[in-house]
């Protein structure tokens, strides 16, 4: 459930549920998904939400691939732990748990003019029995995890611990239990509206009897008798996080939440003295993007100033091959645009039919427009996958992107294996094995070269504005192109393999295909393997116009906007100049292709201010949110 499909379809329509229910759906849907064979593959392909290891960070021996985890308040049933742990977090906090579970009343209910979510004070607990087998379960993913006890006796809380322990990093006890409950691997827990005066002797006698540190709950106090999660937390939160570091020094784990709607808010944690900061409210009011948006603005900080990288020689370095790879396929295909438009089969061929231009040409008037038709469709395919990789290459790639380098391998293979599509019908295209043979020589070198250091050239955005809201249409948009893409050369290599034809390719000719077979043995099987070409083609543009999509949005990235108008222009001003060129202008066969270039163009006119503006950001504040 990624912002571009939640905050543009999922939300709304969840909103007009009750909360209960929506959080049920949502959260036991991406349980479920979790649990699959391939799920946990899915879920990285729909974000690749994974931190940076630059990010990781080590407390109390533990360490955390992220500063930024999971708070209770939105998974209290613990029901989606797999899924939520891909989300990008560094641990996950759990509870509260009580040994037999208590429920806390009224249900939760959002409150969305205060960007808050209510629930009963106490809240709804976990039972140990319940809840034992999913913290099993979600260690097994390498995180640390943080289980808060429920309100309860030391006895109760020792037999927590004690069944939890080999799964468990840390327990949180309420700082008004007492004290000799206190060890080793406990952290304090203290609300956010907590009186600070008050309360000072008792967290302090905590600290000296051996807690590990504190966390600070991001609640506060609500009518009717409750508690909110959310933005009214945000200040109480912050003054808490201020006041403790500065009252019991910088060595103590601290960590918050309270209202991280936004990057920004995470950072004014982070400057106020929190080592790590729960997100829980915010991924109802901002999106499950929330913790990759805070993981980058995290990088940026963490790389500023940039450190001079070393001289790198070109040939050692992955983009170097890959460029060579999308030139040399932008080559190809352009000569074979030339060839398309004008003698359009080539002498080998003719061998293979066994028949020459001129009476390939009596054989049935419109059969050469028709090869024609495919193979510049096929040509201009290539164009826009040539112009992607070279586009990746140079700008994705050797900027350290692992995003574009996997784009670039996926459809790169797969357009390698397309080749194997029409070989069943007995015709090996000479040339095009040639040119496949040397393409995948320079896709092997550049597999195994090196990516190099991805460094944040540009600050993301500390916060969502309308810019950003409107590129999440765009991305819908365009990743709805790239499986349309992926669909149509599934659609396509299915037809090139069994039947070769649709009804308007044998009305434009008028004829069929028994016919053509009639008229030459080995002609449909030449036919076939243009449309399975074209399919695999299809099947590769798919795929580097689909991950790019998926994973590559960020502000300010101009080079991709350009590199994906240049790439796609081409390829449909291709298909539909030699449709009208040759005449064949059917409605039905048509539609696709006007579709598909009004959804790719309006999916790039919703992104452009977002992809190509960087905007404007404060330096020097985001230097100072270092923490």
């Amino acid at each position: 459930m990624p912002d571009w499909s939640y905050r543009t379809v999922t939300q709304p329509v969840f909103f007009r549920l009750p909360a209960v229910r929506a959080r049920d759906v949502a959260l036991g849907f991406m349980g479920r998904l979790a649990r699959l064979p391939f799920g946990p593959a899915v879920i990285e392909l729909m974000g690749q939400m994974r931190p940076d290891p630059r990010l990781r960070r080590s407390f109390l021996g533990l360490d955390f691939p992220t500063a930024i985890g999971l708070g209770p308040g939105l998974d209290a049933n613990a029901v989606a732990l797999p899924a939520l742990a891909r989300f990008g977090f560094g641990f996950l906090d759990i509870g509260p748990v009580r040994v037999d579970g208590a429920a806390g009343g009224a249900p939760i209910a959002r409150r969305p003019e205060q960007e808050a979510l209510w629930s009963p004070d106490p809240p709804d607990s976990l039972s140990l029995a319940a809840v034992a087998p999913r913290i099993a379960e979600a260690s097994r993913l390498g995180l640390p995890l943080i289980v808060r006890l429920g309100d309860e006796g030391p006895e109760e809380h020792r037999r927590i611990i004690d069944a939890l322990a080999p799964h468990v990093s840390l327990f949180a006890l309420d700082a008004r239990s007492l004290p000799a409950a206190v060890g080793p691997r406990t952290l304090l827990l203290i609300p956010a509206d907590l009186d600070i005066a008050a309360s000072a002797a008792l967290v302090e006698s905590a600290v000296a009897a051996g807690a590990a540190g504190l966390l600070v709950d991001g609640s506060v106090a609500a009518e009717p008798a409750g508690r909110v999660i959310g933005k009214p937390a945000r200040q109480p939160a912050l003054e808490q996080v201020r006041h403790w570091r500065q009252r019991l020094g910088p060595d103590l784990l601290l960590i918050a939440s309270g209202g991280v709607h936004e990057p920004e808010d995470a950072l004014a944690l982070r400057a106020a003295g929190a080592d790590l900061v729960e997100v829980d409210s915010g991924l109802v009011y901002s999106g499950p993007g929330l913790p990759k948006r805070i993981n980058e603005a995290l990088l940026f900080v963490a790389t500023r100033p940039a450190m001079e990288q070393p001289a790198e020689r070109a040939p050692e370095m992955t983009w170097f091959w890959t460029a060579l790879m999308g030139a040399g396929m932008l080559f190809g295909s352009l000569l074979a645009l030339v060839i398309a438009l004008t003698r359009v089969v080539l002498p080998y061929d003719e061998a293979f039919v066994g028949l020459s231009r001129e009476q390939l040409m009596t054989v049935n008037p419109h059969l050469l427009a028709f090869m024609a038709h495919d193979r510049v469709s096929l040509a201009g395919t290539m164009v826009a996958i040539g112009a992607m990789y070279l586009g990746l290459s140079l700008a994705g790639i050797r900027g350290g992107h692992r995003w574009a380098r996997q784009a670039v391998l996926v459809s790169a293979f797969t357009g390698f294996a397309s080749f194997f599509l029409f070989l069943g019908f007995g015709y090996l295209d000479n040339f095009h094995a040639f040119v496949t043979a040397v393409l995948m020589q320079l896709l092997l070198l550049g597999l195994h070269s090196r990516l190099g250091t991805y460094v944040p050239a540009v600050a993301p955005p500390l916060r969502g504005d309308r810019a950003w809201r409107r590129s999440l249409w765009g991305q819908l948009l365009l990743i709805g192109h790239g499986c349309g893409l992926l669909g149509a050369g599934l659609t396509i290599s299915a037809i090139g393999v069994t039947q070769v034809f649709v009804r308007e390719d044998l009305e434009f000719m008028h004829t069929a295909a028994r016919v053509l077979g009639a008229a030459n043995p080995h002609l449909v099987p030449l036919i076939a393997h243009d449309r399975a070409t074209l399919g695999g083609m299809l099947l590769a543009s798919g795929w580097i116009f689909l991950l790019p999509a998926l994973w590559g949005f960020r502000n300010g990235s101009a080079w991709l906007w350009w590199t994906m108008l240049v790439a796609g222009v081409s390829a449909y001003a291709a298909a539909l100049g030699i449709h009208y060129s040759v005449g064949y202008r059917s409605w039905m066969h048509l539609l696709p292709v006007f579709g598909g270039l009004s959804v790719f163009l309006l999916g790039l006119a919703l992104s452009a201010s977002y992809l190509c503006d960087p905007g404007e950001s404060d330096m020097s504040a985001t230097r100072r949110s270092a923490g």
